[in-house]
């Protein structure tokens, strides 16, 4: 089967260019949007329906069938978010669609601008670009979701799709659960 075309990045086309033609709205601000899993996509096509400016970067995949098949798919670089320009009646529309698990303030507008245009220019360089898990291995963490919320330990090894081994001590000892990013803040110490 052939892959599919990519879903555009961006809107508009030409957002991260010098002279971007970004509509100028009172009180617009950068958001980002945390999707429901596998809602990215079409997010970004609903918001680019609505002529809402986001930015959805994305990188090609390449995994294997049981059967030993190559396959390539197009997915998100940062799995479960996009980000999106606009003011608060965009803001409800992206919330309409029931997609979207939050959408988060985003504190450092110039910060995110700039740390989404070096992504952009990394994309845009032909190298292959991949996804970076959030902590790092030594890294101490406490637990924000599920049964254990509340747990801290340390990050010490990685596994497979971006899952991590926290050591948890209790009793004089440890124990290790597999969590995912999304399950953990780090702790500063």
């Amino acid at each position: 089967m052939p892959i599919l075309p990519a879903e555009p990045d961006c809107y508009p086309p030409d957002l991260w260019e010098e002279a971007a033609s970004i509509p100028v709205k009172d009180e617009a601000a950068w958001w980002c949007l945390h999707t429901k899993p596998r809602q990215e996509k079409a997010t970004a096509r609903e918001l680019r329906k609505q002529g809402v400016v986001y930015y959805l970067p994305q990188v090609l995949r390449e995994s294997r069938t049981p059967q030993g098949r190559r396959i390539q798919s197009i997915v998100p670089l940062f799995a479960g978010y996009l980000f999106f320009h606009g003011d608060a009646s965009d803001r409800l529309l992206a919330l309409r669609g029931n997609r979207l698990v939050n959408v988060l303030e985003v504190a450092d507008q110039d910060g995110l601008v700039r740390d989404l245009r070096q992504v952009h220019q990394m994309l845009n360089s032909g190298l292959p670009v991949s996804p970076e898990p959030m902590m790092p291995i030594g890294a101490t963490v406490r637990i924000v979701t599920g049964p254990l919320t509340g747990i801290t330990g340390t990050v010490i090894r990685r596994g497979n799709r971006d899952q991590f081994v926290a050591v948890v001590q209790f009793l004089g000892r440890g124990a290790t659960v597999d969590l995912e990013d999304w399950q953990v803040e780090q702790v500063t110490p």
